[in-house]
């Protein structure tokens, strides 16, 4: 796969692992950054520290590196801070990707284009409705690019990738449980308290999810979107019962509530399964990646 791919958010959780994926396929790599490093030094990694705000300093970049492939993974991602600074995730998400897309046309680049969308997203025509500002980033996002697909023929993907798990600095409930099960074990505290055990997720491991972005890339239908999922439902609680097996920690799990409230999200991962892709790492060896990169922080 030797091609020049452009990764924003490079230094992320998602990004850090495509960054790696794609330099172990012999691709030239530029990693877009924004104030974070990226602590990987190989000579076919380069490293753009870039503000996506900036349309014309975007405009440069692409025209310097002409990428076969960009994968924007780049943006706002706090459903909180989308209501503190609405602007800032419109610019963020909406934003970025404009600027992309747009230099894509501008440039007359033949580069494919994969946009990290959400789950969490409304569809189109709840836009105008939207469930919090993040939500509305991201539809407008997708919307966007899409937008560029038909009416500039620009090769768009959209991904949707469920609950991202695996080893690195994530601010996910797998990891949060996992430094949290760390204290308690420090502490010699055995009790672990959670609002509703029967809370369910889909999760999909990053370097799983990395890998379904290279099938993208080579295989994807321009103009598609394709949910990235594992297509197993897990509550929170059988999290924690494996994060029990895999620490070795015998503590008991004191939940507030069984009673599962929510309303499952239709996630549909047929069209990603079709490209001949499927998920590798098991909910097991996920979480005991996770366990085990906890240790380091």
């Amino acid at each position: 796969m030797s091609k020049r791919i452009l990764i924003t958010g490079a230094s992320g959780f998602t990004g850090q692992h495509a960054v790696r994926h794609f330099l172990k396929k012999g691709c030239i790599v530029h990693a877009v950054i924004r104030r974070t490093k990226l602590d990987i030094v190989q000579e076919a990694l380069h490293i753009h520290p870039l503000d996506l705000s900036d349309k014309e300093a975007v405009h440069r970049l692409l025209e310097a590196a002409k990428p076969d492939y960009i994968l924007h993974l780049a943006g706002e991602n706090s459903v909180p801070e989308s209501w503190e600074t609405p602007y800032k995730s419109w610019q963020a998400n909406v934003g970025s990707t404009l600027h992309l897309v747009e230099a894509v046309r501008a440039l007359g680049l033949p580069a494919r284009l994969v946009i990290a969308g959400s789950v969490l997203q409304d569809e189109l025509d709840r836009a105008a409705s939207p469930t919090h500002p993040y939500s509305l980033t991201k539809t407008m996002q997708t919307t966007v690019g899409l937008a560029w697909h038909n009416l500039f023929q620009i090769d768009v993907m959209i991904a949707k990738p469920s609950n991202i798990i695996g080893p690195g600095v994530s601010n996910g409930v797998c990891t949060q449980f996992a430094k949290q099960l760390r204290q308690h074990q420090e502490t010699g505290k055995t009790l672990f308290r959670i609002g509703n055990a029967a809370v369910t997720r889909d999760f999909i491991d990053v370097r799983d999810l990395v890998e379904a972005y290279e099938t993208l890339f080579l295989d994807g239908e321009s103009g598609e979107t394709y949910e990235i999922t594992s297509g197993r439902w897990v509550s929170l609680g059988e999290v924690l019962s494996v994060f029990r097996t895999v620490s070795k920690f015998d503590f008991t799990i004191h939940t507030e509530t069984e009673e599962a409230m929510e309303i499952k999200l239709p996630m549909k991962a047929e069209k990603i399964r079709a490209l001949r892709w499927q998920p590798n790492h098991s909910l097991e060896s996920s979480l005991a990646d996770v366990w085990e990169y906890t240790a380091q922080l």
